[in-house]
């Protein structure tokens, strides 16, 4: 192709009166530069405004029509120009097409080597290569590669960070088996603190969450222990107090209703029926207790408060006192 040769000849801007304009510029400027406005010329100053405003667009918009047509050569150049090299850029963009279209079929070749090379390299591991797929494209340029071949550099690279994961698995394991040891030692579940761990938290600070917690636990269930144990203080006092009254009620009732009066009939040693002539038996080992009668007479006013009054003195230790009926009075 020939040179792209374009003349031209630059314009010239010529101002007739150059320095006349200058001047009416300037005397109408300071005429107004030093205008003082009050509240009485305000109509005047608003009228004096409005003209100086309508000057400078009139000036303004003669500079807009000369710049328009100084610039008319150079529009017209290039729109001519655009349209002349239309074909160019449309035969350009049609070959990087296809160049792209190229390149994304051996990109994707490269990625199908980087995904086989993770899945080897992974194979018969705790690792699961498909969270290693962020990295893919970057493995994937072409300058890890020759042509479809990876380089050793990218290799140790994959190995590299696949080995960082194989750690932290291993460490992630120790931990947790320290975590459920510590949890099984102290008789607590370790699900929600295996939760921790896995939410990110460290191992130093999941055991100390336990240690807080097995504490707390052991503090509460002490706490629990006093309550119940003075709650069963409180309930055997309560019923010591209602046996207590109610006895002392059942007393008042029949000290009310009963006249009592009593008279010793006989007191001798009591005789066994086994020997007559004797007035003393052995009740236990070597010890000789002397036995004595006492009949003691009690009127009461009905049959319930004679029952009553026997059931007060079986419950008082008289377990061996027998009532006998006389009749009515």
């Amino acid at each position: 192709m020939n040179e792209f040769n374009v003349t031209f000849e630059p314009a010239k801007i010529e101002v007739l009166d150059r320095e006349k304009f200058e001047e009416q510029i300037n005397s109408i400027a300071q005429a107004n530069s030093n205008r003082l406005v009050t509240v009485e010329s305000m109509a005047d100053d608003k009228k004096t405004r409005a003209e100086l405003r309508k000057l400078s667009k009139s000036l303004n918009d003669e500079k807009i029509r000369i710049k328009k047509e100084y610039n008319q050569p150079l529009t017209e150049f290039e729109v001519w120009f655009k349209k002349a090299v239309a074909v160019l850029d449309q035969a350009i963009s049609q070959i990087d097409s296809g160049i792209k279209d190229i390149e994304a079929e051996k990109k994707a070749e490269r990625k199908k080597v980087v995904h086989e090379l993770l899945v080897e390299l992974t194979t018969d591991t705790e690792v699961d290569s498909r969270i290693f797929e962020n990295f893919v494209d970057d493995w994937a340029k072409a300058s890890n590669f020759n042509d479809i071949k990876p380089k050793k550099q990218l290799i140790d690279s994959i190995t590299y960070v696949i080995d960082g994961e194989k750690q932290k698995i291993a460490e992630y394991k120790a931990n947790k088996d320290t975590i459920s040891n510590f949890c099984f030692g102290n008789n607590v579940s370790d699900t929600p603190y295996i939760r921790m761990l896995d939410s990110g938290k460290s191992v130093s600070e999941v055991m100390s969450a336990i240690s807080e917690d097995v504490l707390f636990e052991k503090q509460r269930k002490e706490a629990e222990e006093k309550r119940k144990e003075a709650e069963r203080q409180r309930q055997a006092e309560l019923e010591k107090q209602q046996q207590e009254f109610e006895t002392r009620k059942l007393e008042a009732s029949f000290n009310s209703a009963a006249s009592v009066s009593t008279e010793i009939i006989q007191s001798e040693p009591e005789k066994t029926k086994s020997s007559p002539d004797e007035e003393i038996a052995e009740v236990s080992g070597t010890e000789i207790v002397q036995k004595y009668r006492a009949v003691i007479e009690i009127c009461f006013s009905s049959l319930e408060e004679k029952n009553k009054w026997k059931q007060v003195m079986v419950d008082n230790g008289f377990g061996d006192f027998k009532a006998k009926e006389f009749g009515k009075i």
